[in-house]
C-alpha cells in the first residue's frame, strides 16, 4: 500500500472558522512542503471572475491574476496555507475541482501510481519555471495530480 494519505476536512460551519483572519499572503516562490502533502487544489469554473469574488466575498481568499500561456489563471491563498488555481473550463468539461498531491520524484511517484491500479488521464505537463505534473484515475474513479517542484537548473527529461 503506498504511503500517499490524503486528509480532507469540511470547513463549512467550522465554528471557528467564523472569526478567523485571512493568512498573510506568502512569496510565489516557496520552499517545497512535504513529499506526499496535498498541496494544491485547482478548481475549473465556467466563469473564473465569479467564482473568484464568491470566494473573496465569502471566505476572505486572497487572489492573485497571472498570465499562463493558455489564458487568465487565477492562483489562491486560502487561510490554513492551502495554495491553489481557478481555471476556465475547456468546451467539453464540467466545473470540477482537483487535488494536486506534492512529490519529490515525479517519475517515481507515476509508477507507483501505475504500479497500484492508477491511470494516468493527462501525461506529463511541464510549467517552465514552476514545475511538473501528471493528472491520474485512482482505483474507484477520483482524478488527483502529482506535482513536482521545479529544478534550480535546467530540467532534464
Amino acid at each position: 500500500m503506498p504511503d500517499i494519505t490524503i486528509q480532507c476536512i469540511a470547513l463549512i460551519g467550522a465554528p471557528d472558522m467564523a472569526n478567523r483572519k485571512p493568512t498573510p499572503r506568502r512569496p510565489i516562490a516557496r520552499e517545497s512542503g512535504p513529499n506526499y502533502a496535498l498541496e494544491f487544489i485547482e478548481l475549473a469554473s465556467e466563469d473564473p471572475r465569479a467564482t473568484r469574488r464568491f470566494l473573496e466575498d465569502v471566505f476572505e481568499w486572497k487572489f492573485e491574476t497571472r498570465k499562463m500561456p493558455q489564458g487568465e489563471y487565477l492562483a489562491y491563498d486560502a487561510p490554513g496555507g492551502t495554495r491553489g488555481g481557478i481555471r476556465p473550463t475547456q468546451p467539453t468539461e464540467a466545473p470540477s475541482s482537483l487535488s494536486y498531491v506534492r512529490v519529490t520524484d515525479l517519475e517515481k511517484a507515476l509508477r507507483r501510481v501505475q504500479a497500484n491500479g492508477g491511470v494516468v488521464v493527462l501525461p506529463r505537463v511541464d510549467v517552465p519555471g514552476m514545475g511538473s505534473f501528471f493528472w491520474f484515475r485512482a482505483p474507484g474513479g477520483p482524478i488527483l495530480a502529482c506535482w513536482q517542484d521545479a529544478t534550480a537548473g535546467p530540467e532534464k527529461h
